[in-house]
């Protein structure tokens, strides 16, 4: 009876230290499995900051281009796609954004544009931001008319940007 007694008591003492041993394995693998997902959290953030980073540098590369005259390439792109545009005013230069270490410097034009129909103004816009340099259309104001349904004056200030100095 003492060496059955004995043989329990091993056996239980055998199945506590397996227990512990099991619980301990499946900590550690719960911890390797958070940590493999960190890491793939990580691999996914790099991916994205040098996706970004690669963006970054092409627009760098753009804004250290050489200077674009945006009249006239907004002129050119206008009778390029057939679009009189003859009423350009030119903005005032300064700063995009704010501050005084900003190191862009922004050149707008002000075009007004009579009796247009919507396919060749949307085509212009895509056609002005597509263009060398940085250039994109800030601000767009439309005008239905009442003669031509199916046509719209609009005024779109156009912006280019390029790196001081």
């Amino acid at each position: 009876m003492v060496t059955a007694g004995a043989i329990a008591v091993g056996c239980f003492i055998l199945f506590l230290t397996f227990t512990k041993v099991q619980r301990g394995i499946a900590a550690r693998e719960a911890s390797v499995d958070r940590k493999t997902e960190v890491i793939a959290q990580v691999g996914k953030l790099a991916e994205g900051f040098r996706q970004a980073q690669a963006e970054r540098a092409q627009l760098e590369a753009k804004l250290r281009g050489p200077p674009l005259q945006l009249m006239s390439f907004v002129a050119q792109t206008g009778q390029r796609l057939g679009i009189e545009v003859t009423d350009l005013r030119p903005g005032t230069p300064g700063a995009a954004g704010t501050g005084a270490a900003n190191p862009v410097a922004e050149e707008t034009v002000e075009v007004n544009l009579a009796k247009l129909e919507l396919p060749k103004l949307a085509a212009l816009l895509q056609e002005l931001e597509r263009g060398p340099g940085v250039v994109k259309v800030r601000r767009l104001a439309l005008r239905t008319r009442t003669d031509d349904p199916n046509a719209v004056d609009a005024t779109i200030v156009v912006a280019t940007y390029q790196l001081k100095g």
